[in-house]
């Protein structure tokens, strides 16, 4: 009994355990990469080259939603969470509308006070 609990351990259980490090790494690894590339895209001169990224729903691990310059290929930011959400995380929660970005000290940020989602 013993040999086949120390069998089951060895080699079912050990490569599951590196399985799941792995792909905590990198789930970690590609959260960054979104992240940094929302912040990056956060930048303006006038009200007029503020969008919003709208998330929510199934995209809800990055926020309700988030203000980036409107020359931002917001498609490949999505692409990119989509495929994370797919081999990371299933987390479902909704967000209200964003609202209007301006442009203020050379950031998007709400027209309401609030600085994103």
């Amino acid at each position: 009994m013993m040999k086949k609990l120390l069998f089951l351990f060895v080699f079912l259980f050990l490569p599951l355990i590196a399985f799941a490090q792995s792909q905590s790494s990198y789930c970690k690894a590609v959260y960054k990469e979104i992240e940094d590339e929302i912040a990056k895209s956060n930048y303006c001169s006038v009200d007029s080259d503020c969008d919003t990224l709208e998330l929510g729903g199934r995209l809800i691990k990055f926020g309700c939603y988030h203000f980036v310059n409107k020359a931002t290929d917001k498609d490949k930011i999505y692409r990119k969470m989509h495929d994370y959400y797919d081999k990371c995380d299933q987390t479902i929660n909704d967000c209200a509308r964003a609202p209007k970005p301006i442009c203020v000290q050379e950031r998007c940020i709400s027209s309401e006070g609030d600085s994103g989602g």
